[in-house]
């Protein structure tokens, strides 16, 4: 399994408030899998994906990625971890606005001190169909677009796993759906492990297995046999 989390669980304390945000959540996913995580708004679903991604801490329980616990790594390693490892897509697109769209594609390169390669970056864009937007700056960009920015950003360290934050929450319906079948060609093509959360089961249809998750708990899932 490329993803595994055992025991899973995420308390939110305010106060004498106690949430449950994730409640013993264990799940396995396969090595070039396209799956959607469907709930309501609170159910849990985000905080499942900031934690298979390393960006929040758990309660209880731990996540596995390709055999290694990530939380059992320093702040520093696990960072080095996830940037390589792990890309991120997020609904609201956090591209960088004073840069153009090749700088931001090629900003995680940098990060780790690592060159782009011309051709690799080109590949992306025409994938994507946004080739003629590479000198682009964010604000000329439309929505469906700077999507596709962030999704290519998300690529172009090769990671084994792609997790994308409700990608369309920001769309309408016609680019929320072009960037899902955009997700889905990629999934085919590079064969990369993609974890999309979202609340709308139309576009969860589009996913080869659908997990939903309610109160914190997973109530059902198309992966598992009974």
């Amino acid at each position: 399994m490329l993803i595994e989390t055992k025991n899973l669980t995420k308390i939110y304390t305010t106060g004498e408030t106690e949430v449950r945000a994730l409640d013993d959540v264990s799940l396995s996913i396969s090595r070039g899998e396209f799956v959607s995580v469907v709930g309501t708004s609170g159910s849990g679903k985000s905080t499942l994906l900031h934690l298979l991604g390393g960006l929040d801490i758990p309660t209880n329980g731990k996540v596995f990625i390709d055999g290694t616990d990530i939380y059992s790594l320093a702040p520093d390693p696990l960072t080095i971890f996830r940037r390589r490892c792990i890309g991120f897509v997020f609904q609201r697109y956090n591209l960088i606005p004073n840069l153009n769209v090749w700088e931001n594609i090629t900003l995680p390169l940098g990060l780790d001190g690592m060159d782009a390669d011309p051709n690799e970056v080109d590949e992306l864009l025409h994938t994507l169909g946004i080739e003629d937007k590479k000198n682009a700056m964010p604000s000329q960009l439309s929505g469906g677009q700077q999507q596709r920015v962030a999704i290519a950003r998300a690529l172009i360290t090769k990671p084994h796993i792609i997790l994308a934050d409700e990608p369309t929450g920001n769309l309408d319906s016609k680019t929320g759906m072009g960037v899902m079948l955009t997700l889905a060609q990629l999934n085919e093509k590079f064969a990369q492990t993609i974890v999309v959360i979202t609340h709308n089961e139309e576009l969860a249809q589009m996913t080869s297995r659908r997990i939903r998750i309610e109160d914190g708990n997973i109530v059902s899932d198309s992966g598992v046999t009974k």
